[in-house]
């Protein structure tokens, strides 16, 4: 599954929203695109909510970059590692 970890306003001046960090005394907890598409037009929008969540900002149909973050769900199993070696060729034991 994945998340969007970062989005990137691109804006004079460009906003950052990224989920760890604080805005205002408030950590970001999760960002959510949440637009809709309708037969003549798209609306783009995303929310990005605190700790409480409480919604801290919304975005409304202005350009944005999008930085996903693949997140294994609590009923999803690891992948099964396919070979013993790393990168280098080197063995590790499982």
């Amino acid at each position: 599954m994945q998340i969007i970890q970062k989005l990137t306003v691109v804006s004079n001046p460009t906003r950052t929203f990224e989920v760890g960090t604080e805005i205002g005394g408030r950590e970001v907890i999760e960002i959510a695109q949440v637009g809709a598409t309708f037969e003549d037009r798209v609306h783009s929008e995303y929310v990005i909510f605190d700790e409480n969540n409480n919604l801290i900002s919304s975005i409304e149909n202005c350009p944005v970059i999008v930085d996903y973050k693949e997140i294994v769900e609590h009923d999803e199993t690891e992948p099964t590692p396919v070979s013993n070696t790393n990168y280098r060729g080197e063995y590790k034991p499982f």
